[in-house]
């Protein structure tokens, strides 16, 4: 997504590609969402990107303000005497599934879901955890008008990532290398030492460094809340990503880690 395209709602788009007849109603969701003021379509095939099966569909996920999600059936599910379970849909789609249903959970944050399934696929798993209600899937122009109609009366809110990118742009350099030694350091009640300790280890830094490195990023964590700090006047103060954020901070100080480089200061 380019960064004058920050403000849309971004929505991903599920479909198999296993048949050009299946990539072709894919490609038809991706226009119509393109095309759509103030919305802006994430589907696979579109991405000609080598990474694009992983990185990008990830983020993409996890920036997602909505998903249109079409379930293609994939066969019969065999039990280990011969039973048939049922028709599936597809693993990946049930995996990308997943990962809305997580976010739904662990944001607190209702993500609009539009579904279509094949008559014979059974609803199970991630679905059910997202109570998506699948309607008939039907001829592409009757999937393509529904999804019109859907983008003109849901209500969406503002993407994840946005709030997010927001409070990065925020941060220090030396606020994100204390974010990169509590992360390293598991990320949750981690002690003030712990991340000292990380950063000198990390980036070279001097002892005393790493202490003014720690004190001045409450400040900026106190304004952005990416990490929460927890008073504890018996063991030592702690620190912890804030749940909300941890996703899109590994992202980031991975990304910025990089940069960076170890062993540069970051006081």
């Amino acid at each position: 997504m380019a960064d004058g395209d920050m403000g849309k709602h971004l929505i991903f788009v599920s479909c198999g590609q296993l048949t050009e007849h299946e990539k072709t109603l894919g490609v038809l969701l991706n226009g119509l969402i393109d095309g759509t003021p103030g919305f802006e379509a994430y589907f696979a095939e579109a991405v000609r990107a080598f990474e694009a099966p992983v990185r990008n569909v990830f983020d993409a996920l996890c920036r997602g303000a909505g998903a249109v999600v079409i379930l293609h059936d994939r066969g019969m599910v065999v039990g280990p005497k011969g039973e048939e379970l049922g028709r599936r849909s597809s693993v990946c789609i049930n995996q990308e599934l997943a990962i809305l249903a997580y976010r739904h959970f662990s944001e607190d944050k209702h993500i609009p879901v539009l579904a279509f399934a094949d008559r014979k696929v059974k609803i199970e798993g991630a679905m059910t955890s997202l109570i998506v209600n699948p309607g008939p899937l039907g001829a592409a122009e009757d999937v393509v008008s529904a999804v019109r109609s859907w983008l003109a009366e849901r209500q969406f809110g503002g993407t994840s990532h946005e709030a997010f990118q927001q409070k990065w742009a925020q941060l220090s350099e030396s606020a994100r290398g204390v974010v990169a030694g509590l992360l390293d350091e598991g990320g949750y009640s981690v002690k003030e030492t712990a991340v000292r300790h990380a950063l000198m280890r990390l980036f070279n830094t001097r002892p005393d460094q790493a202490s003014e490195a720690v004190r001045n990023s409450k400040l900026e964590f106190m304004k952005t809340d990416v990490v929460k700090l927890i008073q504890n006047i018996y063991s030592g103060d702690e620190l912890s990503v804030h749940p909300t954020w941890k996703f899109a901070l590994r992202r980031e100080i991975a990304k910025w880690s990089g940069g960076q480089g170890r062993g540069n200061d970051v006081a």
